[in-house]
């Protein structure tokens, strides 16, 4: 009997309490937005994953969002410009608005 593989899709959370990656997963994108902390994780060998990540990152980019990829306990930060889907933790916080 054969099996169809099943099409995934990021797991997509707005919560504070996902810090770690999940198991089967190798990257996480935090959006810091409106609803608070939205999480996507991805596996760099899902396509269907990595592009969905890829989009809300683009997205949040061309709105002025600045990107900063980490290692996944947080250390080693530096800005990005493009996504990169074998990097372990990836924050896009929303531009400063000054006055």
């Amino acid at each position: 009997m054969e099996t169809t593989p099943q099409k995934t899709s990021p797991t997509t959370r707005s919560s504070a309490f996902l810090t770690a990656i999940p198991e089967g997963k190798t990257g996480i994108l935090c959006c810091l937005d409106q609803t608070g902390d939205t999480k996507i994780v991805w596996d760099y060998k899902n396509d269907v994953e990595v592009a969905a990540a890829k989009a809300q990152f683009d997205a949040l980019k061309k709105a002025g969002y600045i990107a900063y990829s980490v290692n996944k306990d947080g250390t080693n930060g530096e800005v990005i410009r493009e996504f990169d889907p074998k990097a372990e933790k990836i924050i896009l916080s929303p531009p400063m608005v000054g006055g």
